[in-house]
């Protein structure tokens, strides 16, 4: 039954260009959605299955944009390599602040990331030779063609941000079902017996901080892509508070949280300006709401709904 709900969902997302074609906002909104939602897809991966709760999880977004941007600004690199630039980028240094943060455990592992979340912000707010600063980096081309494949088009951009979204999801299906995916769900429950049993838990964990902020970095690129400007507020603190509200309103742990998280925390918004002063009280209530009746996040309560 949920493979054919999923089909189905499936077969409406790539409907939904000439579905809309004459609400360009839609679209401009559902695209938004699959790009927070990939980052969300890497912070799900560290907090829902390996405990790890990352208060700087944007920032690494930050640092594959960026890289991108200079890479084809600057250094007139082809997007498909500067993509692919930005997101080695972000996971290599995912490595290495994760090496540093994973040293500590609960809370202060939380004031350490978030640290340097702080830290990479400011690198990016500031250093105007390279960032251009606080007032961004414009003039980000869109991707070039693809076999023919403009993606300069809304409709296009939209496929290029859903195929995207779909491959991170898949890697999170793929790492879950893993023999990789099981040692962290063991880290989560209890890491000391884990590390007991054997297991090399810093370096599992070292691996899934990387891989987070690897999979954070591809929705980076094209969240800049998609905008044509790179700006330092967009991978500030807030933004990584939204990232993990995201993964828990949507159900931390749940292959499909990401996905019902960012359409809470990005679709949601935008359809209630309607709304004027009042959006955002309706939608306090809203998330008041799923945390009173949705304490395992929407996806939990899905899953509740159909037992």
């Amino acid at each position: 039954m949920a493979r054919i709900v999923l089909g189905i969902f499936l077969v409406l997302l790539s409907l939904m260009p000439a579905m809309a074609e004459k609400q360009p906002y839609l679209l401009h909104v559902l695209i938004l959605c699959f790009l927070y939602a990939i980052p969300a897809v890497g912070l799900n991966l560290m907090l829902g299955y390996a405990g790890l709760v990352s208060l700087g999880h944007m920032a690494f977004a930050g640092v594959g944009a960026y890289t991108a941007a200079v890479l084809m600004v600057d250094g007139h690199w082809d997007f498909w390599l500067a993509l692919l630039a930005g997101v080695l980028a972000a996971g290599v240094a995912g490595a290495a602040i994760g090496a540093i943060c994973l040293r500590f455990r609960t809370h202060f592992f939380m004031i350490v990331t978030l640290a340097f979340g702080l830290m990479l912000y400011s690198v990016m707010n500031n250093w105007d030779e390279v960032t251009r600063g606080a007032a961004g980096f414009p003039g980000i081309p869109r991707p070039a063609p693809l076999g023919g494949f403009s993606f300069g088009p809304l409709p296009n951009f939209y496929y290029l941000a859903l195929a995207a979204a779909l491959a991170a999801f898949a890697v999170q299906w793929i790492v879950v079902r893993s023999d990789f995916g099981r040692v962290l769900a063991a880290l989560r429950q209890d890491e000391r017996l884990a590390q007991a049993k054997g297991v090399n838990t810093m370096l599992y964990k070292a691996a899934v901080f990387a891989l987070g902020s690897a999979i954070a970095g591809l929705g980076g690129v094209l969240h800049v892509s998609f905008l044509r400007v790179a700006a330092p507020a967009t991978f500030n603190l807030a933004e990584s508070i939204n990232a993990v509200l995201i993964v828990i309103v949507g159900g931390a742990g749940s292959l499909a949280g990401p996905a019902l998280g960012a359409l809470v925390f990005v679709g949601l918004p935008e359809y209630l300006r309607a709304a004027a002063e009042w959006r955002l009280v309706v939608f306090g209530v809203i998330l008041v709401l799923i945390v009173l009746f949705a304490p395992q996040g929407l996806a939990g309560f899905v899953k509740r709904a159909r037992a």
